[in-house]
């Protein structure tokens, strides 16, 4: 989690209590001392950019950059320096034949592809002043009749076009030049070209009207009519060349002979392709074409085998001659979408060039050398520190960890720096913030534990409470133990897996929570045994240290703990070569306690009462009572018991997750155990838990544990987040090649190894990879969680992982990132499996590898490990994507230009600014930095896309609290649409980014199975904790504008009008065919959404957060909600509905009842059995998400939401009809057309 520090805390004393001064402190070691690698580094690095400055060496940072060095070595022994420049340079978006997202094609191969090629201009025999230049748009004056909004009489007006503004005026304007303000005043009013969705003939009941034109946007439509037919179509020509192609009507666009993409150009040819062109059949095709052109223009002498292909308008290049044409990302979009493809001939010598432009420096050339032991080398490439030279230590008498038959040894001498407060998180429904507490207490102690995979191995101890002492000059405390103690742990060094953690808690009697917490790996590294003494680094109460990454740089001023392992005198490594096998302790015997809920004997005269359970099967019961540590208040006899579900008796209840604007509808989970005595009611906390009960009291009542191992593994296929008990775990290792067909079970068997044995460990990764594969090659990704912490079986999913190709593993970066966290080590197979990726393929991998990790290295907890990583890559990336990268960081991070722009616009806006004033100095701050910027770079939202300047004067402020940036940038390529990106300081949009990756894996997961339901998850990149950027989706306009525009008393009613979205469509696609696809692909886009949002819970879905096109693709924005987090006003719950769906948009189907409206229902089941049957995957992302700590993502809990909801324990049939059921209750339920209707109120 990364929060701001809030600028004001709570006003408090020094402290409430006497704290007695301490006589004398022995000083701290000094920074050098206590950090003996600090130094190594080089004399000029200050001079090279470092995306995380300040970092400071130790011993695993020195190993990270020794095998980094060793992976570039790897790299560069297959790819040339040269090869890595030009992937850089020239990219190339390939899928290949075994890749997940392409999808092979059930439907007709041999399609084909509409294209427009452009050749070199310098290839054409042109008189060289004669460069094309972009056309201008139209500016004509003329009259027109106009159509007005309340009087429908047509009336003549006097109009003029120019820089896509249509103005009228009731009378011509004086030849004479006028002023602005004269001509203002004469002005009628003004039509926004830009603004409008399509342009058709104008269609009154059916009979069409002789020179009509009908202007459609959002908020009306204009009908303009000329006297004329020569006024006519040159009215028509300029209009059409005014707007964008896709709101031109197919009339007009035969008539005028338009096209998607323009061939105007006087090297540009139209063709048709076919995908199984090569590249190099494409370059002679596209040759062929120009040379049949009627009036080509001669071309100079060349090879057609010296040109490949490149994307037009994107950095995007088709460079293998051999490739075929539809491997490529682009084209298979343009092939599945039936979109025109835009292609340019590239020079090769162009490519060659970009290389040569590029070399990589010195060293890079050195990194890429020979890396035996970094130890015996003078390194080059450090974050901090001076040249130095380090001599090898050897480990030669280092003795085995099996060989050292003793205990951990610890003892505590003291603590430093301990702050007089603690730190808590405060959440409000717009900003995060930490608020310092003053201590409550006057005494501390130090609690000892060991931790595996971030599970408790053993409480090994506390030492005696101390008291906390002031020290003189300081504001901090001081807790010393004068005569420290050894506490020694029962778990011996022979038994301790390679990965056990050592944590140290301060914790104070009387103060909630802990105050400090320090973690050290037993063996480091190198494998080498923790000894002697040691002083650590603390973290406040806001960080953990039960797994993951510790501090390894040592800074006096901060909290520290000073302590004393067992020393041996030698180096110890670790090594379980030769460990004695132990016997098996499992406990077969069933006992599960915990919390649960119960009523008294008659249910529904009583109230819920939490109770503590204890069910044991050597008594046959289950007791009862008020707590853990507390008499048993009654027995529950399960001899001959029966216990079922009570799903009837379930309630639900509301809990808050940010404010109180904000809460999450939770529900109780009550079964039966049907005694001879009487029927007892219980309660689980969630599904999970009550599944887990169920199974353990029918063992006891039946005692058939042969009836449990069919039935646990029914719950295993269909619940991913279901826990085994320890009776569960005995009895699924005893079976456990029962279950080697299903990976489903993997997780959970290994879950029962007992990872301090070396044999049950040997045994399990003999068996990894005979198991059962995934249903999706991402499966994998479930090892890398929390509590699977071997290297061994980490380095299996890895590598599975590994064999996806760049597209589909591109798809998981923000998982495999977040799972970095639950590395022990900074040198890991996942950390080194992300750098070799991202720097063979940079384009498609680096990009988002590094703004993901950018964003977590704002934390404290994390920024060292994912600092080092960044400043690694930076060092190895070629020097293309580092000058990007760089350009990037500058602008788009927090504290960035264009956060900056932000803060500076916010500060106008609270001295009371209006918004012209805002605009004024937008647009100033904007042309400053616009002389600031390169010819072409790359945006962090898409690396295909190389922008130029701003487009000044179309960026604006937008209107919501936190005034985030409507920016616009010319596509680099002459010809390539601008491109429009929303830029946002103040907000977290890392849910967003989630919610859109799981939307877009959806759409995958149902184009495999050949459904297109049109998905439109729009870009979204996170740049810092409050910063990050989203793509705009053009031509689309909310449903909110389609309900006003269609709506009684100004809009206000038009959330109830039924033929808002029907009107919106037919006015937009006035021909018989383009209304069927408009209303087709609504009934496919809507559905994707319908099952999306509800399987993933989103929240606050007003109708300012659902956006349609003309075409009729429908889709949802601002993910600021999901899992069942839902908004309130007053106490009410805005939805009332799983999902939306209103009779509006039935109505587009023709009402219930009609094929259509059928084969929509079908689609949803479809569609939402699709999803459940990828269930396991999706639920395996967001656990691997929950350490990013978003909002409404901090734990199981959270995740049960999409587990409940897609009713895992029903077939596919019943499923689809629980689906079609959902969409007759949203659509009956009127409660959604309220809150549209009061939220067009609130916003008019």
């Amino acid at each position: 989690m990364s929060v701001r520090r809030s600028g004001s805390f709570l006003s408090f004393s020094r402290t409430s209590f006497s704290i007695p001064d301490v006589p004398t402190v022995d000083p701290v070691p000094p920074f050098n001392a206590l950090n003996p690698y600090a130094h190594h580094g080089s004399a000029t690095e200050n001079l090279r950019w470092q995306p995380v400055p300040g970092l400071v060496h130790s011993k695993e940072s020195l190993a990270l950059r020794q095998t980094i060095g060793e992976i570039l070595a790897f790299v560069h022994s297959r790819v040339t320096p040269e090869t890595l420049e030009i992937r850089a340079s020239t990219p190339e978006y390939r899928l290949e034949s075994d890749d997940w997202i392409g999808h092979r094609q059930n439907a007709n191969d041999n399609g084909t592809i509409k294209a427009v090629a452009r050749l070199p201009l310098e290839l054409l025999q042109m008189d060289e002043t004669a460069t094309p230049s972009e056309p201008a748009a139209p500016s004509i004056t003329g009259w027109l009749k106009k159509r007005g909004e309340t009087n429908k009489a047509m009336k003549k007006r006097y109009m003029e076009l120019e820089e896509r503004s249509l103005c009228y005026y009731k009378k011509m304007p004086t030849k004479t030049k006028s002023t602005p303000a004269e001509k203002n005043a004469l002005m009628k009013g003004k039509i926004d070209l830009d603004a409008v969705t399509s342009i058709q003939p104008t269609v009154i009941k059916g009979t069409p009207v002789t020179f009509g034109i009908d202007l459609v946007t959002s908020n009306r439509t204009w009908t303009l009519q000329a006297e004329t037919e020569t006024d006519y179509e040159m009215w028509v020509k300029a209009l059409c060349n005014s707007v964008p192609f896709h709101s031109v009507n197919v009339i007009y666009r035969r008539m005028l002979h338009l096209a998607e993409v323009s061939a105007s150009g006087p090297n540009e040819v139209r063709m048709v392709l076919l995908p199984s062109y090569t590249i190099q059949d494409t370059v002679l095709h596209v040759f062929e074409c120009y040379n049949n052109l009627l009036d080509a223009i001669p071309l100079h002498p060349h090879k057609p085998t010296d040109y490949v292909l490149k994307v037009t308008g994107f950095r995007d290049f088709m460079i293998d001659p051999m490739q075929e044409l539809g491997s490529y990302q682009q084209v298979r979009e343009c092939w599945l979408t039936r979109k025109t493809l835009g292609l340019t001939l590239v020079h090769k010598s162009t490519i060659e060039a970009a290389a040569k432009a590029n070399d990589p420096p010195n060293f890079l050339k050195y990194l890429a050398g020979s890396l035996n032991n970094f130890r015996s080398l003078e390194m080059s490439i450090t974050t901090l520190g001076t040249d130095w030279h380090a001599t090898q230590r050897s480990t030669k008498s280092a003795s085995s960890g099996q060989l050292v038959s003793a205990p951990f040894s610890f003892r505590v001498f003291r603590i430093l720096n301990i702050p007089r407060y603690t730190s808590w998180v405060k959440r409000t429904a717009h900003d995060v913030s930490v608020e310092r507490r003053p201590l409550t207490c006057n005494s501390a102690f130090v609690r000892i534990e060991l931790y595996d995979g971030g599970q408790l191995l053993e409480f090994v101890g506390e030492t005696p409470e101390v008291t906390l002492q002031a020290v003189p000059g300081s504001d901090c405390l001081v807790a010393v133990w004068s005569e420290p103690e050894w506490i020694q742990s029962t778990l011996f060094l022979a038994e301790a897996p390679r990965s056990t953690r050592i944590v140290f808690t301060l914790v104070g009697p009387r103060q909630e929570g802990y105050l400090l917490t320090a973690g050290l790996n037993a063996f480091d590294v190198d494998g080498l045994l923790a000894q002697g003494q040691q002083y650590i680094q603390m973290w406040d109460n806001l960080h953990h240290t039960k797994h993951g990454p510790v501090p390894h740089v040592v800074v006096p001023d901060e909290p520290l703990v000073h302590i004393d392992l067992h020393s041996f005198g030698k180096e110890v490594t670790f090594n379980w070569a030769n460990q004695p096998r132990p016997p098996n302790q499992r406990n077969e015997s069933v006992v599960k306690e915990g919390w649960l809920k119960k009523t008294g004997k008659f249910h529904s005269l009583t109230n819920w009462q939490p109770r503590w359970c204890v069910l044991s099967q050597m008594y046959g019961s289950i007791y009862y009572g008020d707590g853990p540590n507390l008499p048993h208040k009654g027995t529950i006899s399960l001899l001959g018991a029966d216990v079922t579900t009570a799903d009837e008796l379930n309630e639900t209840y509301t809990t808050f997750a940010v404010s109180k604007g904000t809460r999450k509808e939770q529900r109780t989970w009550v079964f039966k155990v049907k005694t001879a005595e009487r029927d007892y009611v219980l309660s689980a906390a969630t599904r999970q838990e009550r599944e887990e009960w169920l199974l353990a009291i029918k063992v006891v009542a039946n005692g058939n544990a042969s009836e449990s191992i069919a039935e646990l593994r029914s719950i295993i296929l269909r619940d991913p987040l279901f826990k085994l008990s320890e009776f569960q775990k005995a009895i699924l290792w005893r079976h456990r090649l029962q279950f080697i067909d299903a990976f489903e079970a993997l997780r959970h068997v290994l879950s029962c190894v007992n990872w301090r044995s070396s044999h049950e460990v040997q045994e399990m990764l003999v068996l990894l990879p005979r198991w059962a594969k995934p249903h999706h090659p991402a499966g994998y990704i479930v090892l890398l969680d929390v509590e699977f912490s071997h290297q061994g079986v980490r380095e299996f999913a890895v590598e599975r992982l590994g064999e996806m190709a760049d597209s589909t593993f591109s798809y998981f970066l923000p998982q495999l990132v977040q799972a970095l966290k639950y590395e022990n080590y900074h040198v890991s197979h996942l950390a080194k499996l992300l750098i070799r990726r991202a720097i063979e393929n940079p384009n498609q991998i680096g990009f988002d590898l590094f703004w993901a990790m950018k964003v977590e290295a704002h934390n404290t907890q994390w920024r060292e490990r994912y600092g080092l990583l960044l400043n690694a890559y930076a060092d190895v990336c070629s020097q293309k994507m580092r000058v990007i990268l760089e350009l990037q960081d500058k602008l788009f991070s927090e504290k960035g230009e264009f956060e900056q722009i932000c803060q500076e616009i916010k500060s106008l806006a609270h001295q009371g600014k209006t918004h012209s004033e805002l605009r004024a100095a937008l647009h100033a701050r904007l042309e400053t930095l616009n002389e600031t910027l390169p010819l072409s770079y790359q945006l962090p939202l898409d690396p295909r896309v190389e922008v130029g300047k701003i487009v000044v004067k179309k960026c604006k402020i937008m209107s919501s609290a936190k005034l985030p940036l409507w920016l616009e940038f010319e596509n680099a390529e002459s010809g390539g649409e601008p491109i429009v990106i929303i830029f946002k300081a103040g907000d977290d949009v890392r849910q967003d980014c989630l919610t859109l990756q799981l939307i877009r894996l959806m759409d995958e997961m149902w184009r495999e199975d050949g459904m297109d339901l049109a998905m439109e998850p729009y870009k979204c990149v996170s740049t810092g904790p409050m910063t990050g950027m989203l793509q705009v989706v053009l031509h689309a306009v909310t449903t909110a504008a389609v309900h006003k525009r269609g709506g009684a008393l100004g809009g206000i009613f038009g959330a109830f009008n039924d033929v808002s979205f029907s009107d919106w469509i037919a006015v937009n696609n006035g021909d018989p065919r383009s209304k069927k696809a408009a209303v087709d692909l609504f009934l496919r886009s809507c559905a994707g959404y319908c099952v999306a949002t509800y399987v993933l819970g989103i929240g606050d879905r007003h109708n300012d957060n659902i956006m349609i096109t003309k075409q009729g693709r429908y889709f949802h924005i601002d993910f600021g909600h999901f899992l069942g987090f839902m908004k309130y006003q007053y106490g009410i719950k805005r939805e009332q509905t799983p999902f939306v769906f209103t009779p509006e948009m039935a109505h587009v189907f023709g009402g219930v009842g009609t094929e259509d409206f059928k084969r929509f229902q079908t689609t949803c089941g479809e569609a939402f059995n699709v999803v459940r049957h990828n269930l396991h995957l999706l639920v395996s992302l967001l656990v691997l998400m929950i350490p990013a700590k978003m909002p409404e993502l901090h734990n199981l809990d959270d995740i049960s939401y999409i587990v409940e909801v897609s009713v895992t324990e029903r077939g596919d049939e019943e499923a689809a009809t629980i689906f079609a059921n959902l969409i007759i209750e949203c659509m009956n339920n009127t409660f959604k057309r309220i809150d549209n209707t009061l939220h067009i109120i609130k916003h008019r």
